[in-house]
C-alpha cells in the first residue's frame, strides 16, 4: 500500500484507535499494524504467510519499541480464519475491545482465490464486536462483487489501487 494510500485510509477510518486491537491479515511489513498501534492501538496482530517477512518485522516491531504491542503469526490467514471465532480466544480480547482489521492481500490473490478471500472477510465481519473497522484494498480492476454484500462499503479510488472501508 502507498503511503499516501494508507494516510488517506488511517483518515477515512478516525484516525486514532485508542484501545483497538489491529488485525492485519496480509501483513507483509505490517505497517498497517505499526501504524495503527502508533495512533492508539493496544496491540497490532499480524498475519504473514513467509518466514523471512514475520522476522523482519518482529525486528521492525523491537527497533521501534513496540515488540510487546505486536504479536506475528506466520500462517495462512485464509486458513487461519477459517477458525474464526475460537482461533480469536487464544488473544484474550474483551468483548467491547475495537477492532480493525485491514486486509490487503497481494493482488493475484484476489484472481486466483477471490471467493475465499470474499468467504474470509465474511468470517471476520461476524466475529467483529459491532463498531469495529475494515479497510479492504483491492485493484482498480477487481470486481465489488467479491466484497461481501449487505455491508455499506465506502469505496475510494486511490490509483492504482481502491479501497474499501466499513464500520460494523
Amino acid at each position: 500500500m502507498k503511503d499516501r494510500t494508507r494516510e488517506a485510509v488511517m483518515s477515512l477510518l478516525g484516525g486514532k484507535f485508542p484501545d483497538a486491537i489491529a488485525f492485519d491479515l496480509f501483513a507483509g511489513t505490517a505497517v498497517l499494524a505499526f501504524e495503527t498501534v502508533s495512533r492508539g492501538a493496544t496491540k497490532g496482530i499480524v498475519f504473514e504467510i513467509l518466514k523471512s517477512a514475520t522476522r523482519e518485522i518482529q525486528n521492525n516491531a523491537k527497533t521501534l519499541g513496540i515488540s510487546d504491542k505486536i504479536e506475528v503469526l506466520q500462517t495462512d490467514v485464509i486458513e487461519w480464519s477459517s477458525g474464526l471465532p475460537a482461533n480469536c480466544e487464544r488473544f484474550k480480547l474483551r468483548p467491547e475491545q475495537l477492532w480493525v482489521i485491514f486486509c490487503s492481500p497481494p493482488y493475484a490473490l484476489w484472481e486466483s482465490d477471490g471467493q475465499k478471500l470474499k468467504s474470509m472477510l465474511e468470517l471476520w465481519w461476524n466475529a467483529a464486536p459491532t463498531g469495529s473497522l475494515f479497510a479492504v484494498e483491492l485493484e482498480e480492476a477487481t470486481p465489488l462483487d467479491l466484497l461481501p454484500e449487505g455491508i455499506d462499503w465506502d469505496i475510494r479510488l486511490y490509483r492504482p489501487a481502491r479501497m474499501a472501508v466499513a464500520e460494523k
